[in-house]
């Protein structure tokens, strides 16, 4: 019988990190889609599964929570659990954990299932032994990020080779990594990501040129959207709240 909760023990390595030798907001993300896609594969619902029925999964939301994160070398557990569906969504839980069981970490995501001639979305009740619906260890789900309002112009750059993922789309983890990357060097100097909230919405494809649009509702909390130039479209949007760095 395949467990309810999967765990992986992780260590930060020396690729992970950014340059304050935390574990970069890229990586957490992966480390979350990794473990993410290997128990759904142990629980019967994986990439394969859904393969051969014309079925793929999307992350459609994300809401992150950190209080810190591993730094280069520091051990570390993440642990996941499917929450069960509502009928379109499929809930999923993640907490990371150190070396003495202390959460520092804890996140909620919602997945769709789409046909991969259509793009329709389709109804979870077809899945037999899915999980039972249950609450979120945040104690509510992803929601719906607003639009930011796009002030002067925007600088679209091509989509690269490394951007794109297996299923030949805009890999997810690129986007938060251009959002990032859309912040100065002297702001990430004095600040921390202490939350973060994503709606994936399109999908990017190899020929597309991206800009991140940025709007600051007030010093901690931002809105990040991430635009496709051809379109107007809006690939993703995100909700940001950053906490001042404390002085040491």
């Amino acid at each position: 019988m395949v467990p309810l909760k999967h765990v992986h023990h992780l260590k930060a390595k020396s690729y992970h990190i950014n340059r304050f030798g935390e574990v970069s907001t890229p990586f957490l993300f992966w480390y979350m889609q990794e473990i993410a896609w290997e128990h759904a594969h142990k629980l019967g619902f994986g990439f394969e599964h859904l393969k051969e029925d014309q079925l793929f999964w999307v992350l459609s939301r994300l809401l992150v929570k950190i209080d810190h994160r591993p730094r280069w070398t520091d051990e570390f557990t993440l642990e996941t659990w499917s929450r069960g569906t509502d009928g379109f969504f499929a809930y999923r839980d993640y907490r990371f954990l150190d070396q003495n069981g202390n959460e520092f970490i804890k996140a909620t995501s919602s997945w769709l299932v789409l046909d991969l001639e259509s793009r329709r979305i389709q109804r979870l009740s077809q899945f037999k032994n899915f999980p039972v619906y249950q609450e979120s260890v945040l104690g509510n789900n992803a929601g719906k990020v607003d639009t930011p309002e796009t002030l002067g112009d925007l600088s679209f750059f091509p989509v690269l080779f490394n951007e794109i993922d297996i299923n030949q789309h805009f890999n997810t983890g690129r986007y938060l990594e251009r959002i990032n990357n859309s912040y100065s060097f002297d702001f990430h100097e004095n600040h921390t990501l202490s939350e973060l909230e994503v709606n994936f919405i399109k999908e990017g494809m190899a020929d597309d040129s991206l800009a991140v649009c940025q709007q600051r509702l007030s010093e901690g909390e931002h809105l990040c959207s991430v635009i496709r130039q051809r379109d107007g479209s809006e690939l993703i949007k995100a909700r940001l709240v950053w906490e001042q760095k404390k002085k040491i």
